[in-house]
Order: C-alpha cells, then structure tokens, then sequence
C-alpha cells in the first residue's frame, strides 16, 4: 500500500469518480499480480437462482456489526472476500480505498463508520458485497458475515418501540422483525447511492 503525504494546501472535495482516475495508474501495476478467485461457492449460487426466480420472495441478508440489512437481490452483486485496498488521500474514514474486483476499480465503504458507529471488524467471516452491475455505481460495503437469504414475506413490520431507538436514515426503506424479535433493516442501495453525503467522499 502506498504512503501518501497530505499537502500542505487546503482540502480539496472529492467524488468517487474523480478518486478513481486519481490512483487508477497505481493500481494498474498491481492488478495482474492479485486476481480476487475465492467467492462464496454456495451463497453467491443460491443468490444467482433467486435472482432468475419468476416471483421475488428473498433478500439477501447481512450483518454489519451489530446491525441486521436486507437488501433487493436485483442490487447486489458479488460477494467476496475483503480484497487489498489502495488508500486515497484526502478522503473520509469511512471511505476505505479502492480495490481491483476481477479487473474493476471498486471504492470500498465501510457502512458502519459512515452512519456514525465504531469502525467494521474484520474477521475469517467480513466479505465485501459489491453493487450490481445494471446500477453502473463501482462501490462495495464492507460487511462482517452474510446471512443467506430471508424471506420479508416471513417477517412483521417492526413496532414502533423496536425502531425508536435506531438512528433512521433515507436509504433504510424498512425495519422489519423475525420471529425470533430480531430487527432488520431494509437498505436501498440506489437511495444510499443518491446521498449527497455519501456521494462526497473528500475531507473539508
């Protein structure tokens, strides 16, 4: 990983593309000794299958630290391992750096920091689920264990008294509770995508 200086100037803004170009020359010396092949087999099979299913009744479920999501399978693309990330300067904490995803220049977001909690552990467990292709958005969160499929249809609407104590945010389109009284979090990656807080990537 490469060390960079802060200068001395100013901070600058920056935005995931213009982050991108900036590293993308040194990135490119390393893309052919790392090639990302470990997947997981079994999970990104069983999500492929949902996908091409006539009628939709799952979502992929994941925990992020203390926090249980739900996310549309249509958004979500590949499940990997947490790959080496090259760091960008002059970007915020929870933007992690940019990774080589099978060729792709990938920024990874830890989701955690971003929404105000502690920094996402990584474990044998922390994969990495990047954005689906059809959204045309290269960016992947930083996620501490899937979760495999879950069925909404299975689940209640959260009470009010499960969700006063969480933090609401626009790209949370949903609280849900299993039988179990676990609460879960429906995520909208395009909303999320659309926040200009998140889209702003650079330090002020």
């Amino acid at each position: 990983m490469q060390d960079f200086t802060e200068p001395s100037q100013s901070p600058v803004s920056l935005d995931f593309y213009s982050a991108t170009s900036s590293v993308e020359a040194q990135l490119q010396a390393s893309v052919n000794r790392t090639q990302l092949r470990e997947f997981q087999d079994g999970l990104e099979e069983r999500l492929r299958n949902a996908q091409s299913a006539p009628v939709k009744q799952n979502n992929l479920a994941l925990r992020i630290m203390d926090r249980n999501y739900l996310i549309d399978l249509p958004q979500a693309g590949e499940i990997i391992p947490v790959p080496e990330m090259t760091v960008v300067p002059l970007t915020k904490s929870w933007y992690r750096g940019l990774a080589n995803v099978r060729g792709n220049l990938v920024s990874i977001i830890d989701l955690n920091l971003f929404r105000g909690g502690a920094p996402t552990v990584q474990d044998k467990d922390s994969r990495v689920l990047v954005f689906a292709n059809d959204m045309h958005f290269h960016a992947g969160i930083l996620v501490s264990r899937m979760q495999g499929l879950r069925g909404v249809h299975q689940m209640q609407v959260a009470p009010k008294e499960a969700v006063e104590t969480t933090v609401q945010v626009g790209w949370i389109s949903g609280y849900w509770q299993d039988e179990e009284g676990s609460l879960w979090e429906e995520l909208d990656l395009p909303a999320l995508m659309a926040d200009s807080r998140f889209l702003n990537i650079g330090i002020w």
